[in-house]
């Protein structure tokens, strides 16, 4: 289920390139899930589950998009293959990225990695950690500047390293 939450704003912006409208989008986002779900046990590599997950849901836009053949704001097949392609392309930049920041979280030590992981949980604040932690709050601010540099610098290397 974890997975499936992690990857829900990347399947819902794919499909949303293939299908017309926003009602179109969640309509296909949940029979990917369920189909997901329903399948997960078959996934022999659970990092890959990203990439299982977008052909599912590629296979099920598609399937959706047949039924709707008759309306003209629907692209055409080839169009809409083309727009999968070019969202294949990002999604595994995007995993290389998102590979390289874990790595890199995990190089700092245990205390600026809680922090930064803390403040960017949904619906916390830099001013409420701040206080939790009993810290000026404009010091928790550059600490987490340095921070991000210090991950982007990371990531960067990381990335070039690795010639992605």
């Amino acid at each position: 289920m974890r997975l499936l939450i992690e990857e829900e704003s990347a399947v819902k912006a794919y499909v949303r390139r293939l299908v017309p409208t926003w009602h179109d989008v969640e309509e296909v986002v949940q029979q990917t899930s369920l189909i997901a779900w329903k399948k997960f046990n078959e996934l022999d590599d659970h990092g890959k589950f990203g990439g299982w997950l977008m052909t599912i849901a590629r296979f099920e836009a598609l399937k959706y998009r047949r039924s709707l053949a008759r309306s003209p704001l629907v692209f055409s097949d080839k169009l809409a293959e083309q727009l999968a392609d070019a969202r294949g392309t990002i999604t595994s930049t995007d995993a290389d990225r998102r590979d390289a920041l874990e790595r890199c979280l995990r190089k700092l030590d245990e205390t600026r990695r809680k922090l930064i992981l803390s403040v960017h949980q949904p619906g916390v604040t830099i001013r409420e950690y701040a206080a939790q932690q009993s810290r000026p709050e404009q010091a928790v601010y550059k600490t987490i500047q340095r921070l991000r540099h210090k991950l982007l610098d990371c990531v960067k290397q990381t990335l070039a390293t690795e010639g992605v």
